[in-house]
């Protein structure tokens, strides 16, 4: 998903202390922080919510965090936008051209990356699905494959909470 868009505002030395302090916390920048708590508050209210029952199996949270990629022995940064138990949807940058290759076995995916509020970095692997060229990144959704028991429940707890 490109960021095509600058959005400035004044707050108080208070706020802008106190968002500091989260981005902190959740290892995050400050701009990353205030886009997730601006996600949360949109998808709180109704217009935003979808219009039909969702049928995937497990639930998505949307997240906004970096991540590293490691495809055919290249690595790439990329950002996690949501995740469930299932998988995750993750954007990397346009000059990486990522392809799913007949040959399953190749086209796993490593990635890892930091839930917000977890301290420790997850690793995981995973089987790309589906891939969408938009505004100039791809889009991977992608299912887990042999994630480890560890890293599944700190998921698990993630999303449960």
């Amino acid at each position: 998903m490109a960021k095509t868009i600058t959005i400035c505002f004044r707050t108080s030395e208070r706020l802008r202390n106190a968002l500091e302090k989260v981005a902190t916390e959740e290892r995050r920048t400050l701009s990353s922080t205030i886009e997730n708590i601006l996600y949360i508050h949109i998808e709180e209210r109704e217009e935003f919510k979808p219009a039909q029952e969702e049928n995937r199996r497990y639930p998505r949270k949307s997240v906004s965090v970096p991540a590293l990629l490691s495809i055919d022995n290249e690595t790439s940064a990329g950002i996690v936008l949501n995740v469930s138990l299932g998988g995750l949807q993750i954007s990397i940058p346009s000059g990486y051209q990522f392809e799913v290759k007949e040959d399953t076995e190749n086209s796993k995916i490593a990635i890892v990356f930091a839930l917000p509020e977890i301290k420790k970095p997850l690793s995981v692997q995973c089987m790309p699905k589906h891939i969408v060229r938009s505004n100039g990144d791809t889009i991977i959704g992608a299912s887990f494959e042999d994630t480890d028991f560890t890293n599944y429940q700190t998921l698990q707890d993630y999303l449960i909470n």
